[in-house]
């Protein structure tokens, strides 16, 4: 199908911005990749677990053989009390139970690797450009030049913000904002909230530490997730609550003194019985120490940017959804380009106005679904950092007993409402619990059966 014409500049090199680019390539979509750093690859993070939703998309992509080389899949999972001894515990047949359900199970691995994974997979890598740092976004008559801090411009149809938390194109879309007398409209980053700060860490194997595992460990006013991946490297988080909830430019930044207190203060918290924070921190491999924002911006888009992934929609790791929603955004993204761009839709370069309801499509699919996901991730936190004498009694004395069930109805509701790519073939993965579009897809064909938990 030959598409109407159509330049996308990506502004991030990130999970989001490397999986836009490879879906913009295997759908014939021209576009140019800016990376404000010298490596688009760099040794940055921790680790990332990907969970089914995001894995049905990257088995589209033609990346999970690769992605399976370079991540191990969780087998096990506990949920711990503060002393590490479980709460509630699986402690095999966790994959497989998962896959039976979803067609995949959670996989860990480096940060790196995926975004290794990712790039490998791009044919064209001239199409990605590093050391392009985003200066500003200009509007013409017929598209956008941006402009970079080296002094190159480049032109567009549209430009897509992939840049993380502090984004450059969430404030050009707020001084855009300014030119037209919307300020007001687009004046959310005062009330961006963060009310945790997490130490992200990754560590080399410690003895007793479970293999192939996911882990929450329960405590007052913190908590840990932690799984392990390949060759057992440990991938943690701790999760801490902040004294109170900042907003915007008082959400505060940390230093390494700051981080150094923090891990101090926690030495010898239990993770496992056998296994404290400080045999983690003594083979540690990285660590990096950030506040939390929690946020859907209600305005994705103005003119001919939309910002998607964390300069977006930002979530806490506990459900191990920010990649994986990075990846569902992007998707949207390129389903509505491949939209807009059919021949049947019209000929000639987009206009402002198809610009516009492409955007506005695609906020419309993907904000319901993430601020659910913010949401009740939020109070996943809250029940595992048991923040009230009610959490803390109900998490110690009654929420085991809801286990299993809670857990796959909480997964379930988690994956199956989730986007994939509308051109490219879904998976063929037998399942007991089919995702609501491969329903649709499969509508009368009775290929995928349905169970009830």
């Amino acid at each position: 199908m030959a598409l109407r014409p159509c330049k996308v500049i990506v502004a991030g090199g990130g999970v989001a911005g490397l999986s836009l680019a490879l879906m913009l390539e295997k759908h014939g979509i021209d576009y140019l990749l800016l990376e404000a750093y010298p490596k688009v690859v760099a040794t940055v993070g921790a680790g990332i677990a990907l969970a089914p939703n995001g894995l049905r998309i990257i088995e589209q992509l033609g990346c999970y053989e690769d992605l399976q080389k370079c991540s191990a899949g969780a087998d096990q999972v506990h949920v711990r009390k503060p002393d590490g001894e479980p709460l509630w515990g699986q402690d095999e047949g966790l994959a497989q139970m998962s896959i039976e359900r979803y067609g995949y199970t959670y996989v860990w691995m480096d940060r790196k690797s995926l975004l290794e994974v990712l790039y490998n997979n791009i044919a064209d890598k001239s199409k990605i450009l590093p050391n392009k740092r985003v200066d500003s976004v200009t509007h013409t008559d017929t598209g956008v030049d941006v402009r970079t801090t080296d002094g190159s411009t480049y032109s567009a149809d549209i430009v897509v913000g992939t840049d993380g938390t502090h984004s450059k194109l969430r404030q050009e879309i707020a001084r855009y904002a300014k030119d037209l007398g919307l300020s007001e409209d687009y004046a959310e980053e005062d009330k961006v909230a963060a009310s945790y700060s997490c130490i992200f860490g990754m560590s080399d194997p410690v003895p007793g530490f479970p293999s192939r595992s996911l882990e929450f460990v329960m405590n007052e006013q913190f908590s840990y997730v932690l799984g392990a991946g390949p060759a057992d490297r440990i991938y943690w988080f701790l999760m801490m609550k902040m004294k109170q909830t900042y907003y915007g430019a008082d959400i505060p930044r940390f230093t390494e003194e700051d981080k150094k207190s923090k891990l101090q203060e926690h030495w010898d918290d239990h993770v496992t019985p056998n296994v404290r924070l400080s045999d983690l921190c003594e083979r540690q491999l990285s660590t990096i120490y950030t506040p939390m924002p929690e946020f859907v911006y209600k305005k994705w888009h103005l003119g001919r940017i939309i910002t998607i992934g964390d300069a977006c929609h930002k979530v806490l790791p506990i459900t191990a959804q920010g990649g994986n929603q990075a990846l569902e955004s992007a998707a949207a993204v390129v389903n509505g380009l491949m939209a807009a761009l059919s021949p049947a839709s019209g000929s000639g370069p987009l206009s402002q106005s198809e610009v516009k309801s492409m955007f506005e499509r695609v906020q419309e699919i993907r904000e319901p679904r993430t601020f659910d996901i913010i949401e009740t991730t939020h109070k996943r936190q809250q029940l595992d950092a048991m923040e009230t004498p009610e959490l803390k009694k109900f998490m110690l004395t009654k929420y085991a007993s809801l286990m299993p069930g809670a857990l796959w109805k909480r997964w379930t509701e988690t994956f199956i409402p989730a986007v994939s790519l509308n051109m490219l073939d879904l998976p063929a993965r037998p399942k007991s619990i089919p995702f609501e579009d491969e329903a649709l897809r499969n509508k009368g064909r009775n290929k995928v059966p349905v169970s009830h938990l």
